[in-house]
Parts: structure tokens; C-alpha cells; sequence
């Protein structure tokens, strides 16, 4: 069970590496979450970080938004290719989407790119 711990250096913290990720990353948009991604060459470790601004709602929801991606994240981080910088940007439509639906919209976009390999 510690393979799908979400650790600490497992975070985007510097606002230097969010900017890197915001200039160099790969965007792929849709009408519920905006994605942007970028490889660090010679890094093994995948990073998160979360953008998500009060558009989306209240604290509790904006948090329940958070808690969801982080989880997706979390389960999902050993199919991603190594040493991606990910940052997930939650819109209103975020918050409305149940978890199977804004999980299948965040696997598809990063499979349809190349930077996810399905289990199947």
C-alpha cells in the first residue's frame, strides 16, 4: 500500500517550478479542467500542483475539488511517464462533475498525449 502514498516531493512547492510548467508545459484544455504538463529530463519523480481559484465555489467545495484531483493523481501516478510536472486548473464545471467522470476526462486527455500508459 505505500506504492500509492502521495508524499511530499510528490507536490509542485516553488513558485519557480509552477512558472516553468506555465511557460514550457503542453495545455490541453476542456470545458471542466485545464491541464498543463511538462517533462523534466533527468527527474523520476512526477509532481502535482493544483490551481484552483474561488470561481469554482465555497472552501468546502473548492477543497472536495482538490481532494478528487489529488486522489487521481495519487492512484494513478505509476502509469504516468517519469519526471512529468503536472498542474491541474479547476473551472466552475469542475466542481459539478462526479469523480468516475472527472477521472476518465483527466486520463483521457494525458493518454491522448502520449504521457499516460492505461493498464489494459
Amino acid at each position: 500500500m505505500n506504492q500509492f502514498s502521495f508524499y511530499y516531493r510528490e507536490r509542485l512547492h516553488l513558485q519557480k517550478d509552477f512558472n516553468k510548467v506555465f511557460k514550457k508545459g503542453l495545455k490541453f484544455d476542456n470545458k471542466s479542467i485545464r491541464i498543463l504538463a511538462y517533462i523534466n529530463e533527468g527527474q523520476r519523480i512526477r509532481r502535482l500542483g493544483l490551481v484552483t481559484p474561488r470561481k469554482v465555489g465555497t472552501a468546502v467545495i473548492r477543497n472536495r475539488t482538490k481532494r478528487r484531483l489529488r486522489e487521481i493523481f495519487r492512484t494513478n501516478k505509476h502509469s504516468l511517464e517519469p519526471g512529468l510536472d503536472l498542474i491541474f486548473i479547476s473551472k466552475p464545471e469542475t466542481a459539478s462533475l462526479d469523480y468516475g467522470s472527472l477521472k476518465k476526462i483527466i486520463l483521457n486527455s494525458l493518454e491522448s498525449a502520449g504521457l499516460y500508459k492505461s493498464k489494459e
